[in-house]
Order: structure tokens, then C-alpha cells, then sequence
């Protein structure tokens, strides 16, 4: 079953991002999104629960593991692909533009 503390793992990781990078983001402690991540400790109110979200651009559903598809409707793995052409050089975004024949 998905979890928040699964959940926000998996958006951290596909986005790139350091722990200590998402808790400047947040402006929480490093500490705060390891204990989120590790399951021991979970946002005190609802606008932290939003605030994640709101940076993610997922819906509140899907953060807190209540179901598979973001706001943007679109699977896990789509958005691991999304997310990799995100951080790929100029290079690799041509070639997948090319593969997929779209134009950029």
C-alpha cells in the first residue's frame, strides 16, 4: 500500500532533489523530511500537507497514498519519464524529441 512517507520519497528521488534540498524548499529541517520519508513523524497541520503537494503539483490524494494517479492523471512511471527528460542534458532531450518525432 502506498503511503505518504512512500510517496514523498518517490517524488524527492524522481525530481532530483537532496532531503536537504526539499527541506529549503519547505523551510523545514533536514530532519523533518527524513522522519517524513522514514515514516516516524508526519506534517503536524494540513497546510504542510499543501504545501508539499503544491510543490510536487500533485493532488492531496495522491501524496498521502489514497491513489495511483496525480493530478495530472498520469501513472508512476510517467511521471519517473517526465521527470528524467527534466534533468537530461540537451543531448538526450533531442534524441528522445527525435525518437518520439515531436517537434522542440
Amino acid at each position: 500500500m502506498r503511503t505518504f512517507s512512500n510517496v514523498l520519497k518517490t517524488l524527492r528521488i524522481d525530481r532530483g532533489l537532496t532531503q536537504e534540498q526539499l527541506a529549503e524548499q519547505l523551510k523545514i529541517t533536514k530532519q523533518a523530511v527524513s522522519h517524513y520519508e522514514r515514516g516516524t513523524r508526519e506534517p503536524k497541520n494540513q497546510e504542510m500537507y499543501e504545501a508539499i503537494a503544491d510543490f510536487f503539483n500533485v493532488d492531496m490524494n495522491y501524496l498521502i497514498g489514497h491513489n495511483t494517479q496525480t493530478s495530472l492523471n498520469i501513472s508512476d512511471d510517467e511521471l519517473r519519464i517526465i521527470n528524467a527528460y527534466r534533468h537530461a542534458n540537451n543531448e538526450i532531450k533531442n534524441a528522445v524529441r527525435a525518437v518520439l518525432k515531436i517537434g522542440g
